[in-house]
């Protein structure tokens, strides 16, 4: 936490040239701690975000979460589980029917459904600044898979797993950015989890829309 406070010091002293609302992306490291159920749990992940309008973005995470019950979890968006399957077995299918008519196939319906499916994020944030150097930003994270494996019973398994916090962001001119947040975490078959972290990274890109 000092280490925090003196990273926050530090940036405040640089000036600010733009607001961080007027960014279209931001990329940071992040990690965090908390508990689930009657586990403590560490995550360590990077995550990103578009700015599509000035107070909203769509998420993107990728994330491994240790839990000390011998539990880990891998942690994205749905689509990254399904998309690239849909996308391969669009191909080989409009590959195998060799239509020379220039239908548009089953097989690259499939496909493109699959990139779709692809980019679409984990979930959605607000966006309100508070301040020229500040931005307080709540989330839900609603489309999201967790691949687990647990090493008391040698099980693998997909469940589906959502999360809902509140991010506060510090930037500075050059775009680099420190964030803490607190959230609560739900994976199917489990309790909510509560937890929070901390995290650095760069925000980019030109103006948003209004």
């Amino acid at each position: 936490m000092k280490l925090l406070l003196i990273l926050l010091f530090s940036i405040s002293t640089m000036s600010a040239s733009a607001q961080f609302h007027e960014q279209s992306g931001h990329i940071w490291a992040k990690s965090s701690f908390g508990q689930i159920d009657s586990a403590n749990y560490q995550l360590y992940g990077v995550s990103a975000e578009w700015l599509i309008h000035r107070n909203i973005g769509l998420n993107y995470n990728l994330e491994f979460i240790h839990r000390n019950d011998k539990i880990w979890q891998l942690h994205s968006s749905a689509g990254s589980i399904v998309g690239p399957p849909l996308i391969l077995f669009g191909l080989i299918s409009a590959a195998g029917n060799g239509n020379d008519d220039g239908d548009f196939s089953l097989g690259g319906l499939g496909a493109l459904l699959g990139v779709i499916l692809l980019v679409a994020p984990d979930g959605v944030s607000g966006h309100i600044p508070v301040g020229y150097h500040w931005d307080i930003s709540p989330y839900a994270n609603v489309l999201g898979v967790d691949y687990m494996k647990n090493n008391n019973t040698d099980l693998h398994y997909l469940r589906y797993a959502m999360s809902y916090g509140v991010k506060t962001t510090y930037w500075n001119s050059n775009g680099f950015t420190l964030n803490v947040f607190t959230e609560t975490r739900k994976v199917a078959g489990m309790g909510w989890g509560f937890g929070g972290g901390f995290g650095m990274g760069y925000a980019f890109g030109g103006t948003t829309g209004e």
